[in-house]
């Protein structure tokens, strides 16, 4: 299983652009895999709600189990190795996430009635399937743990901008 990301993402204005495409694009291509796509958007004759994954209903139980039990095995002070796998594995089978968004059917709602006209959000769970390898030899080499984070071009835009607010200041 590669590195899972999970995505949030809020349209004030929504228009078309591409995304389901870029998506498909780009799971086809085995860069990533859909783990749970939520789009959910307030047309003003109401919420229009879709998702896809790439998953079947089978292999979403399966990683929502590993993933559980991977959250077991760290919580090893309580229920130690197996035992707490066991737990893990258990307690995700039963609460959905990991999977899928981790969202009831009612919280999905809710979240859609708070959309006003024309905003949309998009929830995204992916794996990052390119990055498994990459992974793997990071902790081969002997890493204590593996992070990560994503700088947009909006950010180091922002972040020139707090700089430079600061130069000023001082």
């Amino acid at each position: 299983m590669g590195p899972i990301q999970i995505l949030t993402v809020a349209f004030e204005d929504f228009a078309p652009t591409g995304i389901a495409e870029e998506l498909e694009n780009l799971s086809e291509a085995g860069t990533i895999r859909v783990i749970d796509a939520r789009f959910l958007l307030n047309t003003g004759d109401g919420v229009v709600a879709t998702r896809a994954s790439d998953l079947t209903e089978h292999e979403r139980a399966e990683l929502r189990s590993a993933a559980a039990a991977l959250v077991g095995l760290g919580a090893g002070a309580v229920l130690a190795g197996a035992d707490g796998a066991e737990a893990g594995a258990v307690l995700g089978a039963e609460a959905g996430w990991i999977g899928g968004s981790g969202l009831s059917p009612a919280e999905i709602e809710a979240l859609g009635s708070e959309l006003a006209t024309g905003e949309a959000l998009l929830l995204l769970v992916i794996e990052n399937v390119w990055a498994e390898g990459l992974r793997n030899a990071i902790l081969a080499a002997g890493a204590m743990g593996v992070d990560a984070s994503y700088v947009t071009p909006e950010g180091l835009v922002a972040l020139g901008a707090l700089l430079g607010v600061e130069a000023a200041a001082g």
